[in-house]
């Protein structure tokens, strides 16, 4: 390994991951230490690993089995509240991970309901299981609440963020997703992705199969309906209360659930919103003719700075990592990346 060269990606994937030699891991070390160029590479690198490494050890959590199996740990009767909410901390404290699990107990006449609340870190993906079968998957930045059991005629969900959902069909029970603004979608059973988060002040709907009715505050403050089709794609805003309807090309929308990433004449400010989700990055753009650029191509496990060596070789489109002015938690802050 030859230190005045560019040590390759693979190598320090190994470095962060522990497997190389004594030797080997002197000479990375020693590289990154030569200019800030390799310290700024040897970081984004160390945050691709984190992330890979944390949404494979969450992919496959089942939110209410995980609740389950840590309950058996103290499954001892409790006769008073005052146990019964010291054994909830206990379970809370167990589930603090990148995925953050955790439950709420609404008290009513007839018993306690209890609701899971799922919360993805910023770059993570995580899959959920619901109670009847019905999966979803939770992008960046993401939350869902959902009963720990379905109960009456309706399977009521909150979510905020982005989620694909896959839901069991069930014809007695309408599948209804409540968003932080005035949009509900009701399905019986379907596949849909849902963008709401709350600094954009939109819900986007995108129905990939079977059908979608979609509830919101329209510009006359009473409530309207629509009913979506596949392929539709109906971005709502919740301040002007305007609706739009388009028929994007839905691999580019949902990669991001198989940890993808596909364009196709994808505009330059939409990739940038991808790649800002994916890899938990702040762009900032310092030539605005770069917003005339799109980009077609699938990117199968690739990092971010392969993908931004894409579109230097594709649009000419230079690129710079920039270290963040505050904050000492390399692994949890934003990177930033500088576009010219």
């Amino acid at each position: 390994m030859d230190t005045q060269k560019h040590i390759d990606e693979q190598a320090l994937l190994d470095y962060f991951s522990g497997t190389l030699s004594p030797v080997q891991k002197q000479e990375v070390e020693a590289w990154i230490q030569e200019t800030e160029e390799n310290r700024k590479i040897a970081r984004d690198i160390e945050y691709i690993y984190f992330a890979t490494d944390t949404i494979n050890t969450i992919k496959s959590i089942d939110s209410t089995k995980a609740l389950k199996e840590v309950k058996v740990r103290f499954s001892k009767k409790e006769n008073n509240k005052r146990s019964f909410i010291l054994q909830l901390q206990r379970i809370a404290a167990i589930l603090v991970i990148p995925l953050l699990i955790s439950t709420l107990y609404y008290a009513t006449k007839e018993e306690p309901v209890e609701f899971i609340e799922i919360r993805t870190n910023p770059g993570m993906v995580a899959t959920v299981n619901l109670p009847d079968g019905s999966k979803v998957w939770l992008n960046s930045r993401s939350y869902l609440k959902h009963p720990q059991k379905f109960t009456g005629d309706t399977r009521n969900v909150e979510m905020e963020g982005e989620a694909y959902f896959s839901v069991q069909k069930d014809k007695s029970k309408k599948f209804i997703v409540n968003t932080p603004f005035n949009l509900k979608a009701e399905v019986l059973g379907t596949e849909f992705n849902m963008e709401a988060y709350k600094e954009s002040n939109k819900v986007v709907t995108t129905l990939i199969s079977g059908s979608v009715r979609l509830s919101f505050q329209n510009k006359n403050n009473t409530e309207e309906t629509m009913i979506m089709k596949p392929n539709d794609e109906i971005s709502y805003n919740s301040k002007t209360r305007g609706v739009s309807l388009s028929k994007p090309y839905l691999p580019t929308l949902t990669a991001w659930k198989d940890g993808l990433v596909i364009f196709r004449n994808t505009p330059f400010e939409d990739a940038l919103n991808v790649l800002s989700k994916r890899f938990n990055v702040e762009f900032i753009v310092k030539n605005d003719l770069l917003y005339e650029n799109s980009f077609t191509g699938p990117f199968d496990g690739q990092h971010l700075h392969l993908i931004l060596e894409h579109f230097r070789l594709s649009s000419g489109i230079h690129y710079k990592f920039v270290d963040p002015e505050t904050g000492t938690d390399k692994i949890s802050e934003k990177t930033i990346v500088e576009l010219y």
